[in-house]
């Protein structure tokens, strides 16, 4: 069983969610609040495992309250306003129900944490997210999450910028000299049109590096920040 805790403050809301709960075998409803304050000082006295969390509260935002939780169990954003989206992919929810919530998506979103084993779901969720080994990527009307490590290389294509992993290329409207502020150490600028990561050079050359899938060319005013970053990043590895 995994303990579930409500925070809504529409009464109406609440009601249907716990209705809901009621009907799902491994999950047990074990609180409730209308307040993020009142719920603030219930779940120090409660094992939680998972949160359904209005974004839309009194006083704090459901955003804000769980970003203020030191140890945050796993969460589902239930919220009218899908614009929020974003800001629940961000912070790594389970997934994001807008209302009216039906009770077939509402199991859907259930069933995303009970993929595993019961034993391995409780450890999962007890998990604190780490946001810095990932980025959220806008394709379009499609949010896709990449973690950095898998990214291969960033290609310019006019106005916008190719994400390149193994099995995927992501497409989106953004400027690659913009996300140099952005992007993990183990980037590096070597052409204009080419940003790779160093965790995926195979061999490198005076005007080649090969990432073993493709060999990308280096620019002349790039080869020598190339070098630097080659050092840096192997001595930061030993």
């Amino acid at each position: 069983m995994l303990n579930a805790f409500l925070i809504d403050d529409e009464p109406k809301a609440l009601e249907l969610l716990k209705n809901y709960l009621e009907k799902i075998p491994y999950l047990d409803l074990v609180g409730e609040a209308r307040d993020p304050m009142i719920a603030l000082e219930m779940l120090q006295k409660v094992k939680v495992d998972v949160i359904f969390l209005d974004i839309n509260l009194p006083n704090l935002s459901g955003v804000e309250f769980y970003k203020s939780l030191p140890h945050p169990p796993a969460v589902i954003f239930t919220t009218a306003y899908p614009e929020f989206a974003v800001q629940g992919f961000e912070l790594e929810a389970i997934d994001y129900l807008v209302k009216p919530i039906t009770f077939s998506r509402f199991l859907k979103a259930c069933n995303r944490i009970s993929k595993t084993s019961p034993s391995e779901s409780v450890k999962s969720i007890h998990v604190t997210p780490t946001f810095s080994d990932m980025v959220y990527v806008k394709s379009g009307a499609v949010l896709h999450k990449l973690l950095w490590r898998d990214i291969r290389y960033l290609e310019k294509d006019e106005n916008y910028v190719i994400y390149h992993t193994e099995n995927k290329r992501v497409l989106s409207r953004q400027n690659l000299s913009d996300l140099a502020e952005i992007l993990p150490s183990y980037f590096v600028r070597i052409h204009k049109s080419y940003t790779i990561s160093l965790l995926h050079v195979q061999t490198m050359e005076r005007e080649l590096v090969n990432l073993g899938s493709c060999q990308l060319p280096v620019g002349n005013t790039y080869r020598q920040q190339l070098q630097e970053s080659v050092k840096r990043f192997q001595q930061q590895r030993k």
